[in-house]
């Protein structure tokens, strides 16, 4: 078998419709099995099994995806196996090819529909390929995109509504049952993610910085900072800052001969009493307590 390159399967194949050479729509399908070929991904995808089922290899994943199931898969170079079960019917798939750029300004609207996912529960990192589970609506939206691409109307009206076609899919894709696991591959390639944004509030926790100024720092805008803040740490900026504070002024009135006053003012609290206050209201005791307990 000969290998895959996605771009040359854009180029070649006869049902594909693109706007910007920012998000390519295409129907792909074969009639002969294809067995562990290498693939080159130029740019990510997203795509749903109508007929056959493939399997994926990548470089810290293997995703077996059956008919009517879905996939995602970041560039890069791949394995991967298009298997037929109905020689009749081959192996189909809706397949859509998307930009960085097309995620980072579509992303705010995309995760809007986070709040139907399930919260997570820990697990690994994401991998470079995600299954996408059977769901009905993912289903639905994928055969009307199949009708699209050969429907007979004017090239103008589909640059126009194309796009929000595909909008609608990546959030029911988020919405769907495991849409998490989704959510979290399009987060860590969302380049509004600044990924130095845990050494960012490390570093300055104990200063009087503004989340303007974060947000500054941190190469975005102030709306996207709380809402990447929220999503990485399951809180808003106030209370994590807050929190990191009276956890660093804690290890200090155990382990340091400082007084209330000095641990007050180096962990970012404008005022003893504010300090006094907010430490006694998470831990019962207050700081002098806490000391004299040691």
């Amino acid at each position: 078998m000969k290998d895959l390159n996605c771009g040359k399967i854009i180029k070649e194949s006869p049902q594909v419709l693109s706007w910007n050479q920012d998000v390519f729509l295409m129907s792909y399908l074969r009639y002969e099995d294809v067995f562990r070929a290498n693939m080159c991904v130029h740019m990510n995808h997203i795509g749903i099994v109508l007929q056959g089922q493939k399997e994926i290899l990548g470089k810290d994943s293997k995703t077996v995806v059956p008919a009517g199931a879905g996939f995602f898969m970041k560039k890069g170079a791949y394995l991967v196996t298009d298997t037929i079960t109905d020689p009749g019917k081959g192996y189909e798939a809706i397949v859509i090819f998307f930009s960085d750029e097309w995620l980072s300004g579509q992303f705010e609207a995309i995760s809007a529909c986070s709040k139907y996912v399930s919260p997570e529960q820990g697990g690994q990192p994401p991998g470079d390929s995600t299954l996408l589970a059977k769901d009905e609506l993912m289903h639905v939206l994928a055969l009307q995109l199949k009708t699209w691409l050969c429907v007979n109307t004017t090239p103008e009206r589909l640059r126009d509504l194309l796009p929000k076609k595909v909008l609608e899919l990546f959030q029911v894709l988020i919405s769907a049952p495991g849409g998490q696991y989704f959510e979290r591959q399009l987060r860590s390639m969302d380049r509004h993610v600044n990924p130095g944004l845990v050494q960012l509030k490390e570093r300055y926790y104990q200063e009087h910085i503004s989340l303007e100024q974060y947000a500054f720092l941190a190469n975005c805008s102030l709306s996207t900072f709380k809402r990447k803040f929220t999503q990485t740490f399951k809180t808003n900026p106030g209370k994590w800052i807050m929190q990191r504070r009276l956890e660093a002024a804690y290890e200090l009135l155990v382990s340091s001969d400082k007084n209330v006053t000095e641990i007050a003012y180096e962990t970012g609290f404008e005022t003893p009493a504010h300090f006094i206050a907010s430490f006694k209201q998470k831990y019962h005791l207050t700081p002098k307590q806490l000391q004299q307990r040691v």
